[in-house]
Order: structure tokens, then C-alpha cells, then sequence
């Protein structure tokens, strides 16, 4: 995708800023979508919409992650990194229409969860408690289940138990960019843990930290030079940057 302006970032910070996590990483995605696939980015596998962060993330800072998490056993600090290459890698590997899930007797056909579906799980109290919210998740991802020729009408909630796990396991297989999943060892404890990060709240907490920043050159040079806000957003980055140094006093 084509980087992006000035401009463009803070509109994508006026339009996240206030809105659930779920609809901001939509709007995200949606700045690095090239419009080449007629499924909406809210219904396609949640890897699709991630791989689409990746690629935004790599336009706004180039392809080095670097993050950090704490630590569940001294609650420290640990970095770790990450690059978007090796991520997006992975996209070749999503299937957006999985074969029928055999299994002790049934037949499933299912598909992916999709942003849609946690757009609308977060809408339910009862997706709180992790277990109900798995078993509604996998619900809404059931498409058509039989047993012994037989149609099953009850949903998840009548599968054995290893059925669900071995269907929660074709789907994690399915998408591995729908949850990115990192090993990492303390160094301060040596404890071992694995973390969840979240590709949307990195690449928002980017955005959000540019269009502050955006917003600081804007006032400063604003004041400085009387130039409106179009003026300075039209500026390059480097240009912009040499004449902020120039006005806060640093060596230009």
C-alpha cells in the first residue's frame, strides 16, 4: 500500500478515537484495503483484517515491531520484537472457506470468526465469562452440523466436548493471523508465558502518537509562520520536521 500523509493520519485518528476496539480496527484495516476483494473486511477471516494492520503498520513505521508486555509471575517488564514480513507471511496459510470437519460420527461445515462476530459478541454480557463466550463464538461459526446423516438443530452447545476442541482447533489452524500468540521468557524471573498481541491497539497506539504529534508541528509552526493547518500538513515530513527544530531553537 502507498504511504500515507499527514492528513491521512489524523483523519484516522479523528475517526478511532472514539470508537469501540473492534469498529477502530475495521476503520484501520479499511485505510490499507486496495478494494480488489468484494467481501467487506468486518466479514472476512480476523487474520485478513490483521494481515491488513500488518500492512498499514509497515506504511506508517516500516516493517520492526517492537513491544512490551508484563510479566504474569514478577510483573515486569519484557520486550520483545517482531517484523511485519514474518507476520504476513502467514497469510498465505488462512483458508477462507475450510473443508467439513469430520469427527466421531459428524459432519460440520464452518467458517472462520470474523470481526463481525466479535463486533457482535461484545455487544452480549454474557461473552464476559470466557467459557460462555468460546461456546457463543463457535456457535455463531456453525454453519451446518449432522450426525449419522442426521441434522443437528441445538447447536455447539449439544457437541461432545471433543468436538468443539477439535473444531476450535481446525479453526485456530485455519487463521493463524487471527491470534497472535507469543512465546516469551522473563529475563528478571526466567518466568515463561505466552502473550496475546494485539495488532489493532499496536498500530492504533501509532496512530494516535503521530496525530499528537501532528497536531504539537501544526500549533508551532502555526504560531511561528501563520501558516494554516493544509499549509503545514503539505509539508514533507523532513521539511516539516527542519522547521520545527528552526523555531523550537534546535540545531536544524
Amino acid at each position: 500500500m502507498r504511504a500515507l500523509s499527514a492528513g491521512d493520519v489524523l483523519r484516522l485518528w479523528d475517526e478511532c478515537r472514539d470508537t469501540s476496539p473492534e469498529a477502530r480496527a475495521l476503520v484501520l484495516a479499511a485505510a490499507a484495503d486496495d478494494g480488489t476483494v468484494s467481501v467487506p473486511p468486518a466479514e472476512r477471516p480476523i487474520g485478513r483484517v490483521t494481515a491488513l494492520l500488518l500492512r498499514l503498520r509497515n506504511a506508517l513505521a516500516g516493517p520492526r515491531m517492537a513491544a512490551t508486555v508484563g510479566c504474569p509471575g514478577c510483573h515486569g517488564t519484557v520486550e520483545f520484537q517482531a517484523t511485519t514480513e514474518a507476520l504476513l507471511a502467514l497469510e498465505d496459510k488462512i483458508v477462507d472457506a475450510p473443508p467439513p470437519l469430520l469427527h466421531g460420527g459428524y459432519a460440520v461445515d464452518w467458517r472462520c470468526p470474523s470481526y463481525e462476530d466479535l463486533r457482535t459478541m461484545a455487544e452480549r454480557p454474557e461473552a464476559d465469562d470466557p467459557v460462555r463466550g468460546a461456546l457463543l463464538l463457535l456457535e455463531r461459526c456453525l454453519l451446518n452440523v449432522r450426525h449419522e446423516e442426521s441434522a443437528v438443530a441445538d447447536g455447539a452447545v449439544a457437541l461432545p466436548a471433543e468436538l468443539r476442541e477439535a473444531l476450535s482447533e481446525a479453526m485456530a489452524s485455519a487463521d493463524p493471523l487471527a491470534d497472535l500468540l507469543v512465546d516469551l521468557r522473563c529475563p528478571d524471573c526466567e518466568h515463561a508465558f505466552t502473550a496475546d498481541f494485539d495488532m489493532a491497539a499496536f498500530v492504533w497506539a501509532e496512530v494516535e502518537s503521530r496525530g499528537r504529534r501532528l497536531l504539537m508541528e501544526v500549533d508551532a509552526l502555526a504560531r511561528a509562520y501563520g501558516w494554516s493547518e493544509t499549509d503545514v500538513l503539505a509539508l514533507s515530513e523532513p521539511r516539516r520536521e527542519h522547521y520545527v527544530r528552526i523555531v523550537t531553537g534546535e540545531s536544524p
